[in-house]
């Protein structure tokens, strides 16, 4: 039987406009990111694929020099623990729980709202002790932020 899991996290970036630089991650002051109940063994761990996901920024217009996103996976809280606006890096305490990334994509604009979606992904997850997944949103381009902007990241799976 096939299940189906959809989970977004949406998040509220520090008040203030301080610019990225490429590389660096976009998120809250701890800006791991959890996705619940998108694991399909019920809070236990399990197998699933993510089909597709999308990223939504709460924007009338795109940020000059904005370009892609990264979202790097994990299937515990990375121990990283890097806050809003750090240099992503793949230290050797994260490795044992690093699952990989997904592009995001460059947002557009949508009227009052910035989209990108990704579909047909078949990103292969085993998340070991829990039905949650973690990650990090990583800026691929500089670019100065909204203060206090809001963003939201969707990730749509199937059990396997």
């Amino acid at each position: 039987m096939e299940n189906n899991f959809a989970s977004k996290a949406e998040v509220t970036r520090p008040a203030n406009t301080t610019a990225y630089t490429a590389g660096d991650v976009v998120g809250a002051t701890a800006a791991a990111i959890e996705f619940t109940n998108v694991g399909s063994g019920g809070g236990t761990g399990g197998h699933f694929v993510i089909t597709d996901a999308d990223l939504r920024f709460d924007l009338t217009s795109v940020p000059a020099s904005m370009t892609t996103f990264r979202l790097h996976l994990y299937d515990a809280t990375p121990g990283s623990a890097y806050a809003d606006n750090a240099a992503w890096d793949l230290p050797s305490g994260d490795r044992a729980n690093y699952l990989g990334y997904i592009d995001l994509g460059t947002p557009v604009d949508v009227g009052a709202t910035l989209f990108v979606q990704v579909g047909d992904l078949k990103k292969k997850i085993w998340v070991k002790n829990s039905a949650s997944l973690f990650g990090y949103l990583v800026t691929n381009g500089g670019y100065t932020p909204a203060s206090a902007g809001t963003h939201a990241v969707r990730l749509n799976a199937i059990g396997i």
